[in-house]
């Protein structure tokens, strides 16, 4: 309550000379009056009523009498704060985060507000979800919505603090100075009251728990450059923000005014907000450019973007964001920040990256989880690390300054990394005895516990491998190139296929090993791709490929390069219908393993030739040299994919017999071990042929077996998806 003296009270001047007095005599006047009415107040509370009161009384005075009209006022509550941003305009997309924030408003908590960090790179939409997502729900905070920008941490927990209490009705004067006396008072001023906090742009995390509201029904909602997942623990729910996918990023456009630009030129469109990394803010700034440029076509824009200067010029705000995100890194980060520019690839190890930044494997870890927690990095789900393409294009700025000798020779210690893993996984993965040119043996502990490790391995860095295959290739270190693709990928490519990227591998692993003067490695290159272009049916260049193969076996007088490569010639020779000159390639190698007393070698010459025997109508003794070659094998355990060849071979040669009981017998023997090896393209075959015999006995399954070896074929683009495809349609 106040007091009204705008009236004149006992002892004062008379009305009319308060009114003739200056401003600064009135005021003394008043404060002398003010005096007066307290002196007489507590004067009467004593002597006239006492100084007890019981019951619920509002505005309460104890007077004895007050003269000269003296008038008291109720107090005024403040009014609720609405402070959010003005809702964004052209918002797309963000379904799930929208709806993580809505099961935070909904839930249940006891008694503590709700919270959520919204983290990403700049430029990726954090205010912005936060913002249109608060509009949505506003209605749930009836006592009003506080903002507060900490503008990259320039701004203080204290600022923060008396900020909301300034914003909740605080007088200046009542706020504490300590900053946990200002922490405290905004609990008391925040209990059983529903309010919306949002804090923009928190640079230190641990601010988030002390402003956090003693109230279940109020919810702070954060957004920061810094991933929140270690504070799960403490009730936060982190939402981390990636880049727009393609659609939604087209519709940023679209509603920006553009959309009959966008729609007049698609194939442009896409690859503009492909050159913008689906970023928001980015895009914000193109769709500028565009409104400015009207006689611009999209086609021209992405011109634009493409070239490397102009780029840097359009986006200079978002790569400035990004120059004040790495200046705000330790030395130690920021300096692997600017390793992972040189990496060719795009998604990459701890393992990689610490041989390309020449640290131990852990520190390489520990300062990859920095740039993670910072969003500079992201992660996938199979222990990858990667850039978005713009942080990506900023990194590689920055990897300048580490010099040309320096990233060279960084660059020949992650080719010789992957090389080693490569050797590592390739003799997981094969038969350690097997035929290499390059790295028969290797040094170390095998750092794959088992054979589907390794196998994933090589599955999810196929990409990194072709890539160090062309680096190796362009920096004349031909041996490397030779030894990834005899090893590593060569093993990938017998357990899933991926046939234009190894084909053109191996065509460099050929200029490698001519560039070297390497017959030996010229031979075993050739058969290699022989091999492959046999299996896509390229059966003229496959032929020419293994002759030359053959001849430079002959030229190096190698044995047991000669013994694979007429081994490689006569299956392609099986595959042309040749199969008497197949056999005499498949016996001669056979007599070269022997002289050479490797056993699985005739092993495999004999299993060949059981396949062109039953090329040749001679089904009987084809299965007499398949049961021979599989009681060799025998002594040979560990290779455990020789057997089910062989008895795809024997299944075979038992339908042409009539005998598709005894074929489905074998396929069904071989199709369970394959499945157990995961070898996803080495079902496919029995699972044709199994189909074939199915359909002969009119036994169910046909269909189904059928309908997997399609995919597998698709998937690979292996020519005999086609004739699988005509046997489903047949059916």
């Amino acid at each position: 309550m106040v007091f009204d003296l705008s009236r004149s009270v006992p002892g004062s001047s008379g009305s009319s000379d308060t009114r003739l007095a200056s401003p600064a005599s009135r005021l003394s006047q008043a404060s002398v009056a003010y005096r007066q009415v307290i002196v007489t107040v507590r004067r009467h509370w004593g002597g006239c009523m006492g100084n007890e009161n019981s019951g619920p009384v509002r505005n309460l005075v104890q007077a004895g009498a007050i003269h000269g009209g003296v008038h008291f006022h109720e107090q005024q509550a403040p009014e609720a704060p609405g402070q959010l941003l003005p809702e964004p305009v052209n918002f797309v997309d963000r379904e799930p985060e929208r709806e993580a924030l809505d099961a935070l408003l909904a839930e249940a908590r006891g008694a503590r507000a709700g919270c959520a960090v919204i983290s990403g790179i700049r430029g990726v939409g954090k205010s912005a979800l936060g913002t249109y997502w608060s509009h949505r729900v506003i209605d749930s905070f009836e006592h009003g919505q506080v903002r507060f920008d900490f503008g990259l941490g320039q701004r203080s927990l204290g600022e923060a603090a008396e900020h909301c209490l300034r914003s909740l009705g605080v007088a200046g004067d009542r706020i504490p100075l300590s900053d946990d006396d200002k922490i405290a008072l905004l609990r008391t001023k925040t209990k059983g009251r529903k309010l919306l906090f949002f804090f923009d742009n928190v640079g230190d995390l641990a601010h988030v728990a002390k402003l956090l509201p003693a109230s279940s029904e109020s919810v702070v909602l954060c957004t920061s450059h810094h991933d929140a997942a270690d504070l799960v623990l403490d009730g936060v729910r982190p939402i981390r923000l990636t880049a727009l996918g393609p659609g939604h990023a087209l519709d940023y456009l679209r509603r920006s005014g553009l959309r009959e630009r966008i729609d007049a030129e698609p194939v442009a469109a896409a690859e503009l907000v492909d050159r913008c990394g689906r970023l928001p803010h980015v895009l914000r700034l193109v769709a500028g450019m565009l409104r400015r440029r009207t006689s611009w076509s999209i086609a021209r824009a992405v011109r634009e973007l493409s070239d490397k200067r102009r780029r840097r010029d359009h986006l200079h705000e978002a790569f400035a964001a990004l120059d004040l995100a790495v200046g705000q890194l330790p030395r130690a980060e920021a300096e692997l920040y600017a390793w992972l520019g040189v990496f060719p690839g795009a998604v990459f190890s701890a393992g990689a990256v610490a041989a390309l930044a020449d640290l131990a494997e852990f520190d390489a870890e520990s300062r990859l989880a920095e740039l993670h927690r910072t969003c500079l990095v992201e992660e996938n789900d199979q222990e990858q690390f990667l850039l978005h393409d713009l942080v990506g294009e900023h990194a590689s700025e920055a990897a300048r300054a580490l010099g040309a000798a320096r990233r060279d020779d960084a660059l020949r210690r992650l080719v010789g990394w992957y090389r080693r893993q490569g050797a590592f996984a390739d003799r997981m993965v094969m038969e350690p005895s097997r035929l290499r040119v390059v790295d028969d043996e290797v040094d170390g502990e095998n750092p794959f516990g088992t054979r589907e490790e390794a196998l994933e391995w090589l599955e999810r860095e196929r990409v990194n491998i072709l890539g160090m295959v062309r680096l190796a290739g362009e920096s004349e270190l031909h041996v490397d190139v030779i030894a990834l693709c005899d090893g590593p990928l060569w093993a990938l490519h017998n357990q899933h296929k991926h046939y234009s990227d190894t084909l053109q591998a191996l065509a460099s692993a050929i200029e490698s090993a001519a560039a070297i003067e390497d017959p030996v490695a010229e031979a075993r290159m050739r058969s290699l791709r022989g091999q492959l272009l046999m299996e896509c049916g390229e059966l003229d260049e496959a032929h020419e490929e293994c002759a030359k193969a053959v001849a430079a076996a002959e030229r190096a007088g190698h044995r047991r390069i000669l013994a694979s490569a007429l081994e490689f010639q006569g299956k392609v020779l099986h595959a042309r219908d040749e199969f008497a000159e197949a056999i005499g390639n498949f016996e001669r190698a056979r007599r070269l393993n022997e002289e050479l007393g490797r056993r699985r070698g005739m092993a495999l010459q004999e299993y060949l030739m059981g396949k062109s025997l039953s090329g040749l109508g001679r089904h009987d003794e084809a299965l007499t040299v398949l049961g021979t070659a599989l009681d060799r094998l025998a002594e040979f355990p560990e290779d455990t994919r020789t057997p089910g060849r062989i008895g795809v071979a024997t299944a075979r040669a038992h339908q042409a017999l009539g005998q598709h009981e005894q074929a489905v017998s074998a396929l069904r023997e071989v199709i369970a071990a394959t499945r157990e090896r995961q070898a996803s393209f080495d079902l496919a075959e029995p699972l044709e042929l199994i189909a074939d015999s199915l359909t002969a006995t009119g036994q169910p399954g046909a269909r189904e077996c059928l309908a997997e070896a399609l995919e597998i074929y698709e998937q690979a683009e292996s020519p005999k998806a086609e004739r699988v495809a005509r046997k489903l349609g047949d059916g």
